[in-house]
């Protein structure tokens, strides 16, 4: 493939302009919005590729250390269920065991899904595994229920005159709410005016998304190419356009559309300002969605994950290595803690220590 053939690099949409000409406002705009979108981009596919990363790492070099310390944990629970029947020990220290056997199983069950726990469990615990849940499912219905409080239809406890009372008050809470949500709906000429506004400017968006993708496809359109080289790759580049277009990715479609209209020799200094404010515009929502997409990867669900185990390739491996070590440590212990039992039922005594 000659060097004319070959897909243009991955380039930010940026206008520029000769030496003797500056920038307007609205392309100097059009240019920070892009650069910023860039960097986000940048930003978070890194940090999902690290994610990505970290989670591979720990079913490699973590999950078969706690795959061990697993066994040892059970293996440690039914020691403590041979060694608790025995008259050596007080019964306060009976009562440690116990929740001791309470603690580790739970957390079996609960966190690593070692239902063949649930029996053990179970024979030590106050409330069974499934009396918990029950409980614990029964607490977040009645959150539920006081977070959405009712006015009560019936009065069976009221005598005639306190039930036409509470009815009444009922009516006219009723009224009050209906007159609130009059008022809520009720619209100003100026919000009225402001939301027809709104609603053309996104339609005006929509136009000037749609006249991208359309002045592209005519460009790409493969059918139209004889020569098969040239074929596969405006097919590739289409899909890439479809793609951009189809998850509102207008950034990708103005990097596209930089790529041809350069080939084309067609700057993109050329651009007329109605053009660039919806440009500017698309690319303003755009920013805006990636932030939240940025914050919810930096303070999400994810976010500590990332803290302990992501980071640049340096990072992790110093943070792996710390992990390892961490849960090579505790596996140790916890071999050690096992063996110590199985010589003297005894030294139970140290471990509740």
């Amino acid at each position: 493939m000659s060097a004319s053939n070959k897909p243009a690099p991955n380039l930010t949409p940026q206008i520029s302009t000769s030496a003797e000409r500056k920038l307007s406002k609205l392309q100097q705009e059009f240019n920070h919005k892009t650069e910023q979108i860039e960097l986000l981009k940048k930003e978070i596919t890194t940090r999902r590729e690290s994610i990505n990363l970290a989670q591979k790492r720990i079913e490699k070099e973590l999950r078969p250390i706690i795959l061990q310390q697993l066994d040892k944990r059970v293996e440690l629970a039914h020691l403590l269920d041979q060694a608790f029947p025995l008259p050596i020990f007080s019964i306060r220290e009976k009562l440690k065991i116990s929740a001791l056997i309470e603690n580790i199983t739970f957390d079996l069950i609960s966190n690593y899904e070692r239902r063949d726990m649930i029996e053990l469990h179970d024979r030590y615990a106050e409330y069974t595994y499934a009396e918990r849940n029950a409980f614990e499912a029964e607490e977040e219905n009645e959150t539920i229920a006081d977070e959405e409080p009712r006015i009560e239809d019936t009065f069976d406890d009221l005598d005639d005159f306190e039930r036409i009372q509470a009815q009444l008050d009922r009516e006219r809470e009723q009224r009050e709410q209906e007159k609130q949500n009059r008022q809520k709906n009720r619209k100003t000429k100026a919000q009225r005016e402001k939301e027809a506004k709104a609603k053309a400017e996104l339609s005006n968006i929509s136009k000037a998304s749609r006249r991208v993708y359309t002045e592209l496809a005519k460009q790409l359109h493969p059918d139209k190419e004889r020569d098969e080289t040239k074929r596969a790759w405006k097919e590739e580049a289409m899909k890439r356009v479809t793609q951009a277009y189809h998850h509102d990715d207008f950034f990708e479609l103005l990097r596209l559309q930089m790529e041809f209209m350069q080939e084309q020799g067609q700057p993109l200094d050329t651009l007329q300002d109605e053009q660039l404010q919806y440009y500017i515009k698309i690319l303003t929502d755009q920013l805006e969605e990636l932030k939240a997409e940025f914050q919810t990867i930096a303070t999400g669900p994810d976010a500590g994950f990332y803290t302990r185990f992501c980071g640049t390739p340096k990072q992790m491996d110093h943070k792996f290595k710390s992990a390892k070590e961490d849960l090579t440590k505790e596996l140790e212990q916890l071999k050690q803690n096992v063996r110590t039992l199985q010589d003297d039922p005894q030294m139970i005594r140290v471990v509740l220590k």
